[in-house]
């Protein structure tokens, strides 16, 4: 069985989208501030692995204890690195937290297309290496028989 179209199409709107607004409110925010944002990915891809059905995961309290703790270092240590003092627009705040959100639907989106038909995947896989072996052994076979 194959994944429909459409969860192809989602998948890579959530590929292309975080790339591009990151880049884009580069335009707007300073490189330490953009970090200082993207820093908090770890909490928003665990809140939405919560809420995407077929997939409803749910994390001990302790994991978001850790993240929430992970996010804190980061951005102290992000605004201790900064030299430069800090620049809001809210058009760049708005395109990195847009960029944050496509980006904490993507692992989520991916392991939901995994889990709706999970031997595709491996059967690829599979099939693949079973064929690279098989023509590499074909080529060494006739190397041997080569003669110079």
């Amino acid at each position: 069985m194959v994944n429909p179209w459409k969860t192809y199409v989602k998948l890579s709107a959530v590929l292309m989208g975080p790339h591009d607004l990151t880049k884009g409110s580069l335009a707007f925010l300073n490189y330490p501030v953009q970090l200082m944002f993207k820093s908090t990915k770890v909490l928003l891809v665990m809140v939405m692995g919560a809420f995407i059905p077929g997939l409803r995961r749910k994390y001990p309290a302790h994991e978001y204890v850790s993240a929430i703790l992970l996010v804190l270092g980061l951005i102290l240590f992000t605004l201790a690195d900064a030299q430069t003092s800090p620049s809001f627009s809210v058009i760049g705040v708005i395109m990195v937290i847009g960029a944050l959100v496509m980006d904490s639907f993507l692992g989520n989106l991916q392991e939901v297309i995994f889990n709706m038909n999970p031997e595709t995947t491996q059967e690829k896989y599979s099939k693949h290496g079973i064929r690279v072996l098989r023509l590499d052994s074909e080529r060494q076979h006739h190397w041997r028989n080569m003669s110079f």
